[in-house]
Parts: C-alpha cells; structure tokens; sequence
C-alpha cells in the first residue's frame, strides 16, 4: 500500500475534501491488480462509473467507491467467490482483503450477485472499510469486449507494479447501461455521468440501438419522452453525495447538466421502425426484430 504521505498529496492535488476517498482510488486500483493477477477477471468485463473514470476519462471523472462488471458468459458466482476468498488468503502489497461470511449476496430474480470485501492497511487498520463489487448476469456483453489500459494517475509512480490492463464493455456500452439506469431510478451521479458525454461526439445510432436492446432485455418498453422529463427533473435529485466524489473546487451545476442531457441525447427519441417495435414490446414477443438489431450492431 501506498504510505500516508503519497496518499494525501494525491489528494491535495486531486482537490479532494477527504483523503478517504483517495486512499479509497488506490485500494481500488490494488484490488483490480490482485483480480487481474489471479485470472478472475478473465471472466469479467469492468462497467460503471469507476470504469469511466479509471479506463476512459481519467481525472475529469468523478471519483467512484465500488467495482461493476457484467459477467462475458455464464459462470458460477460461488466459485468465483471462493477463488476470491483463496487469493485474499495473503496480503497483496500490504493490504488485507477479506470476505465476511455475510457480505456476498444474490439478488431474488437471480440477475445480479455482489460481495463487499473488507480491507485494512498499515494506516486504515479498522477492518470495516469495504469495497462494493456487484456482477450483473443479466446479460453477456452486446458487443465485443475490449482489454484497455487505465489511465495514468499521479500515484501510479509509487505503485509497486505496472497497472494491469482490464477487460471492458466498450464505451457506447457502458453509456447505454448508464442510460437505462437513469431511465429505470432516480440518481443524481447516473445523470453527472452522462452530463460528461452530452457534449461529446457519439455513435449515436448505435447508443440508441443498444439501450432499447438492453431495456427490452430487462422486460421494460422505452419511452424517450420519459427519459427526457428525467432528465428535465433531475436538478431536483440529491446531488449531495456527490460532493465528496468531486474537486472541491467543482461547481456542480445541475441545471446546466440537465440541459446538456436534454440536448446531447435527444437523439434516443429518433427511433427506427424496428427499435419503436422493441421499445413497446416488454413481453419479448418481438425475437426476430431483437435479433434483427443486434446484427446490427
């Protein structure tokens, strides 16, 4: 682990309001090591908020406190928790990770799994601190997946091995699975990172294709219009805890940002035919029209 000193002047200069939460970047970075060294990654493709910032857009990013992946095929979470207890068995380069016997579950409908693993270190010995890892098999990955290097923080210098590269969902994916979440719930952060790309250059008809593709997957139809009155109502969200994961110097604006949403993904309301026929289709009758899509993507 990373000294104390190293630590908080990655804060300081990262502008952080509380050096837990860069303490808590590194340990991320060290559990995606120790993952990726012991293979059970392989398995695994890397999603989410921290991926975005971690993989795709570096300090410009929120910071992010927890792990998301999609399963790449079938597996079994038993097994990969056990592999996880195995290579957890030593400390890896001065951190201790653990799994409590309660801290692993499965969601009812079977979809996702999670484990909250423990760690603890020379100069965080409480052994309470954890990391949210959640593995959502609702699907295999849409679109081939990617192995793509992490983006190069100031720390990486004092780190004791080269930062390993992680396999990913490819952008356009992670951005239609943030998409539908903020369709589906009521997050300040799903609309901050989506804000991020408003105002970016995307393949826009693949983005569309893909979250009607993963809404119907869901069982749940598409309504554009819903999305933008989301988008519309999210200044009105709890943007609170997102103060901590930001420079304290960022001005959170959410009116700005919900305008950038309204306008960066109004494209989403431009359906085809065949995606307006899967977008009102929650029983899935429509398997041709949804294979018909995916082949073109």
């Amino acid at each position: 682990m990373l000294t104390q000193p190293q630590v908080q002047r990655y804060s300081t200069e990262s502008g952080l309001r509380d050096i837990m939460i860069a303490e808590k970047e590194v340990v991320l970075t060290f559990l995606l090591q120790l993952l990726s060294e012991r293979g059970i990654l392989n398995r695994l493709a890397f999603k989410g908020g921290t991926c975005l910032r971690k993989i795709f857009i570096g300090s410009q990013g929120r910071f992010s406190t927890d792990l998301d992946f999609t399963g790449i095929e079938e597996h079994d979470h038993e097994e990969i928790i056990l592999n996880m207890m195995q290579a957890f068995d030593q400390p890896f380069h001065g951190i201790q990770f653990a799994i409590l016997d309660d801290s692993y579950y499965e969601t009812q409908d079977g979809l996702s799994w999670g484990v909250n693993p423990t760690y603890s270190h020379d100069w965080n010995t409480s052994g309470v601190s954890e990391i949210k890892l959640q593995i959502s098999r609702r699907e295999t990955p849409t679109l081939p997946t990617e192995r793509r290097a992490q983006i190069a923080q100031s720390y990486f210098k004092f780190l004791p091995f080269a930062p390993a590269e992680i396999m990913c969902l490819t952008l356009p994916e992670i951005l239609a699975e943030k998409i539908r979440a903020c369709y589906q719930r009521n997050k300040a952060r799903d609309i901050y990172d989506l804000g991020m790309f408003a105002i970016r250059p995307l393949d826009q008809a693949l983005i569309r294709r893909l979250v009607v593709l993963k809404l119907w997957q869901a069982q749940a139809t598409f309504d554009p219009a819903r999305l933008m009155q989301k988008f519309k109502d999210g200044p009105e969200f709890d943007w609170d805890d997102l103060r901590d994961l930001l420079r304290r110097d960022a001005r959170i604006d959410p009116e700005r940002i919900s305008t950038d949403c309204i306008s960066g993904f109004r494209f989403l309301a431009e359906l085809t035919e065949d995606e307006r026929a899967l977008a009102r289709d929650p029983y899935q009758r429509e398997q041709a029209t949804a294979e018909k899509l995916r082949a073109q993507v």
